[in-house]
């Protein structure tokens, strides 16, 4: 609470700005009048009537029980008694400014919580932010790399204002979530070019692999819906014994099967470059294609401009990288 302290007048000295009739306006054209040095000028130059400027400072004159001008055949003198209030004023009027603009400030900052699947932690998606970041300087992005189950409860928690992922398909039924899929990823079976496997081929003999196993949440060993994916490891000798290494990090297992001599079922876009050069091969008879990836949000929630254009940007970006591919 503002307090206006007036020595020449005890009886409302620690008394608040309401209860004295004071209030930011009146003084406003206090320093107005005082910094023009006459009424008729202030008005001008603020844009205010004449009668509205006099009008205030008599008011503030009866609240504070104080003269504030002097009239005179010349114009107007201030009074102590003003210049002493003309320095709190000032004060007052400044930091209620500054308080002003802070508010402003935060206002237009927009903040966007994003949760991304790591497979499309890629120069799309950089390209994407790039573009936001050049559109709307004044965002503050917050992202969470993680996998779609974990990343659908975020959601549902509040957590998350949108998530690149793919959905549960029973969730979507429900109507609690909006999905707007934007690409599919194809996976395969892939390991350096000189690995033993490949000399196995056409029919990958099913011997046994050390592989690399992506640790995502939402397909564990002894779950219905990936007996089928679990199969077809098995089939080409990476049984579930055999996982060496379990990681949630795509790119650090791309990098054991690039240097470290393991396989592992990885996305193809992941190692396209890899494939293209030669370094990695993959075992044609493993490619399976995974659920549709998108745009994930729960249904009804607001989205401010920002998260709006983020999505666009989105939609343009991988969009366009499916329609290449």
């Amino acid at each position: 609470m503002i307090t206006l302290i007036a020595r020449d007048a005890p009886s409302i000295a620690h008394a608040p700005l309401e209860e004295t009739g004071v209030n930011i306006t009146k003084l406003e054209r206090l320093i107005a009048v005082y910094e023009a040095g006459s009424f008729r000028k202030a008005a001008r130059i603020s844009g205010v009537s004449q009668p509205a400027l006099t009008w205030s400072v008599r008011q503030l004159e009866e609240s504070l029980n104080i003269a504030l001008f002097v009239r005179g055949p010349r114009g107007i003198k201030p009074t102590e008694a003003c210049e002493r209030l003309i320095v709190r004023a000032r004060l007052i009027v400044n930091e209620q400014a500054r308080l002003v603009a802070e508010v402003e400030d935060a206002n237009r900052r927009q903040f966007i919580d994003l949760g991304i699947h790591p497979v499309l932690a890629s120069h799309n998606f950089a390209q994407a932010l790039s573009e936001l970041r050049r559109s709307d300087p004044d965002v503050v992005l917050q992202v969470i790399d993680g996998y779609s189950a974990p990343l659908q409860e975020m959601l549902r928690q509040g957590r998350l204002d949108v998530a690149f992922c793919a959905p549960a398909s029973e969730e979507l039924e429900t109507g609690e979530f909006e999905f707007e899929p934007l690409l599919r990823q194809r996976y395969s079976i892939v390991g350096h070019r000189d690995h033993p496997v490949f000399a196995q081929e056409p029919q990958a003999s099913p011997g046994h692999h050390d592989w690399a196993q992506v640790a995502v949440p939402n397909v564990l060993y002894g779950q219905d819906d990936a007996a089928d994916l679990i199969g077809l490891l098995t089939a080409h000798g990476l049984a579930p014994e055999r996982a060496f290494v379990r990681t949630s990090s795509m790119h650090l297992i791309r990098s054991l099967v690039k240097d470290g001599g393991l396989l592992a079922m990885l996305p193809d876009d992941l190692v396209r470059e890899d494939l293209a050069v030669g370094s990695l091969r993959a075992i044609e008879a493993s490619r399976i294609e995974a659920p549709p990836l998108g745009l994930l949000t729960v249904a009804g929630s607001y989205r401010n401009r920002a998260l709006r254009r983020l999505m666009s940007l989105f939609r343009q970006q991988f969009r366009d990288f499916a329609a290449k591919a």
